[in-house]
């Protein structure tokens, strides 16, 4: 009796050992899941958007996993997914259908892996396990663990040990989750190899005694090893082989302590034309600094064992866990999450003009700032935006406000005066349905003593996870410089003679104007002029004028002036009223002598035609639109006898003859079509026009001489 009483003392004592360590554990896992989430790091939140997280596994488990939010002051915004907090858990997400892995595409994938914190791999929970599969169970996809034997040292990816008389590594294989590729974090050593734990799922890292990270193919039979085990002989009884299976860890970092209650890096970078991951583990540490001790490995991946037609595969963390443990991943960046950009627009508002690099904006001018961010599509939306602005200098913002695409406000301080850079909170985040937000930033740009660059300025646009940069132009803040300019305001000059003054053009106070920096714009009775350059060789502030007698009309000229400098300073326009006097009418050429052809005298009556050297130029310098005409008049041709010629000096017009006599016959008129118009009478004769010489039939021989007389008259 008191053997049996002592056994039930001891059983009720076991009991109560039992139920007192439960209790202990459980506020420790409370206790590690606080502080796991007290020392996030920064991450993704809207996880809900990129990943699924089934309440039942394929297998028929339940899912421990769910999104938790992080405490870290480090970490605003950011969500965790905690796959286990306990004992006899699997826990996993998986990737949304648009948030799958496309290995056709290069892809980074960021994370952050808390592995609990215990790193005695005899003591720890089991760990879990990076994923891509193309399993036929997709976002429920899990190992074929059952409740009633929890096989975890499969971490719910690779297959499962619990017939200690299967043999065929295929039959073993099918077990896992199919079409995949694993990087586990392994923080139990299952290395059991004796009979009696044969088929108990313990057997997978023989040869591994500490926590570890390796890689393989959880459904590929070449991934396990098959290992029989036999008993002997037990109270003279010969058991029966037994069998059990161990995995193959590809190039396994061994010695770990991945269970030490930190956070730690992943990187996973896939490259698809050489179908290669790269994995890098522990590069940073949780506050940003740098981990000298990182591990980095490539592996070379097999894609056709994938079975995948289009390279999409789904990809996520799964896990399970015997003993008590906590496991959790931040991801801090998947590929296609967010698509962003950023641009900067500024525009003088004065000159109504956008400003480029290089471009020149007048001090006093107002000017606008247009920062514009676009959402250019993504899976979650771009929130809690920081926008960062290096101001530029030589300008001073007065207002600032936020639009966004979808008609909303924000109002924001205007940037203090000394201020080089300011911070704005954007209050609503970009997406697909409000795709932009505007900050601008209206200002004047600042008095400057000399030309001043406002340099290139970048700024940025970000949350903990997305960022985008973009710069405003460089360009020049110019002097607003008065210039005066002064001049008389009227000219006179006579027609057909140039005309040439000079001003003054004043730049009062300026450091950096010299005379050549100066050009003279003028315009002549509503013609622009070619443009000019004061010239240093000249008196300080003079400048000549030079207009040529034929811009000029007789009469009133009007001709504005103005003065500007390189940066668009200008005077205002002076006018100067330019009077072209009057010329005259007169003879430019006449010869003194002209002859007549020589006629032969037969009885007969005989016309006379010119010779060359007659000459009559007629000059009109009275404007353009003058008229004239000339008369000619002729007496008596007598030799040196005193004989007279019989016959007469006739004018021809169309080859009709007119007689000239005393009083004088009209041979030619005209109306002047410039301001100096000169008209050549003789170049207008020809057989049929101009002067001749009829003699009659009883002319005798000799020499005859008379005098024509040319008359000019002012006539219309």
């Amino acid at each position: 009796m008191r053997q049996v009483s002592k056994l039930f003392l001891a059983a009720l004592l076991a009991l109560t050992i039992l139920w007192v360590g439960t209790t202990t554990i459980q506020a420790a896992d409370e206790e590690t899941n606080t502080t796991s989430l007290a020392t996030a790091p920064a991450g993704l939140n809207q996880l809900d958007k990129l990943f699924e997280l089934p309440s039942i596994f394929s297998n028929g488990l339940t899912n421990s996993a769910s999104i938790q939010d992080a405490t870290s002051t480090a970490a605003p915004y950011t969500q965790a997914i905690q796959l286990m907090s306990g004992k006899k858990q699997t826990g996993g997400f998986w990737s949304t259908d648009t948030n799958r892995l496309n290995l056709n595409e290069d892809a980074t994938i960021k994370a952050w892996v808390y592995l609990g914190s215990q790193t005695s791999a005899s003591k720890a929970g089991d760990g879990m396990a990076f994923v891509m599969q193309n399993d036929a169970n997709g976002v429920q996809a899990a190992s074929k663990m059952t409740s009633k034997n929890m096989q975890t040292e499969s971490l719910g990816v690779w297959g499962i040990d619990s017939d200690n008389k299967q043999q065929d590594a295929s039959d073993f294989a099918a077990s896992a989750i199919q079409n995949s590729w694993a990087l586990e974090f392994d923080t139990y050593a299952n290395t059991s190899s004796s009979w009696s734990n044969a088929g108990d799922a313990d057997s997978f890292d023989v040869g591994i005694k500490t926590q570890h990270i390796a890689t393989g193919y959880p459904g590929d039979p070449s991934q396990y090893v098959n290992k029989k085990v036999s008993s002997g002989i037990i109270s003279g009884i010969v058991m029966p082989d037994r069998y059990f299976f161990t995995q193959t860890h590809h190039d396994p970092s061994v010695g770990l302590s991945l269970g030490d209650s930190n956070w730690h890096h992943l990187v996973l970078q896939w490259n698809a034309s050489a179908k290669t991951m790269t994995y890098t583990f522990n590069d940073i540490n949780a506050d940003g600094s740098t981990n000298a001790n990182a591990i980095q490995k490539t592996e070379t991946i097999d894609t056709s064992k994938f079975n995948s037609s289009d390279g999409l595969m789904r990809w996520g963390f799964i896990g399970a866990t015997t003993n008590s443990s906590t496991n959790m991943v931040v991801i801090e960046s998947v590929p296609n999450a967010v698509k962003n950009s950023a641009s900067v627009q500024v525009t003088d508002k004065t000159a109504d003009k956008t400003v480029a690099a290089g471009d020149k904006v007048k001090a006093k001018h107002e000017v606008q700032y247009d920062y514009k961010l676009s959402y250019d599509g993504g899976l979650i939306d771009w929130d809690n935006i920081e926008a960062d602005l290096k101001l530029p200098k030589h300008v001073t913002f007065t207002s600032a406000v936020i639009k966004y695409a979808n008609g909303a406000y924000q109002t924001i301080d205007a940037p203090a005066a000394s201020a080089t850079e300011v911070s704005y909170a954007l209050k609503s985040a970009l997406s697909a349905s409000n795709q932009t937000a505007t900050i601008s930033l209206t200002g004047t740009a600042d008095k400057v003593d000399v030309n001043s660059s406002t340099t290139t300025t970048t700024s940025t646009f970000k949350n903990k996870s997305f960022s985008t940069t973009a710069d405003a132009p460089d360009y020049t803040i110019t002097v607003a410089q008065d210039i005066d300019m002064y001049v008389s305001s009227t000219q006179t000059v006579a027609n057909g003679n140039d005309l040439k003054f000079t001003g003054l053009v004043i730049a009062e106070g300026s450091e950096q104007i010299s005379n050549s920096s100066i050009t003279i714009h003028s315009n002549l009775n509503g013609e622009d002029l070619p443009t000019y350059n004061m010239s240093d060789d000249d008196e300080s502030a003079l400048f000549r004028v030079h207009i040529k007698a034929e811009q000029l009309h007789v009469g009133e000229n009007k001709l504005i002036l103005y003065a500007s400098d390189f940066d668009d300073n200008q005077s205002e326009k002076q006018t100067v009223m330019i009077t072209v006097t009057s010329g005259a009418l007169s003879f430019k050429t006449v010869a003194s002598e002209s002859k007549f052809q020589n006629i032969v005298v037969d009885g007969h009556a005989k016309t006379a035609g010119r010779q060359d050297d007659w000459q009559l130029v007629v000059a009109d310098d009275r404007g353009k639109g003058s008229s004239w005409k000339l008369t000619a008049s002729a007496g008596k041709f007598t030799n040196e006898d005193g004989q007279t010629l019989p016959g007469e000096v006739q004018y021809l017009n169309d080859g009709n003859a007119t007689g000239l006599n005393s009083e004088g016959t009209i041979i030619a008129s005209h109306e002047t079509t410039s301001d100096l118009d000169d008209y050549d009478v003789i170049k207008t004769w020809d057989d049929k026009n101009g002067i001749i010489y009829r003699s009659n039939a009883g002319a005798t021989p000799g020499s005859y001489s008379g005098k024509i007389t040319w008359t000019l008259t002012n006539a219309p």
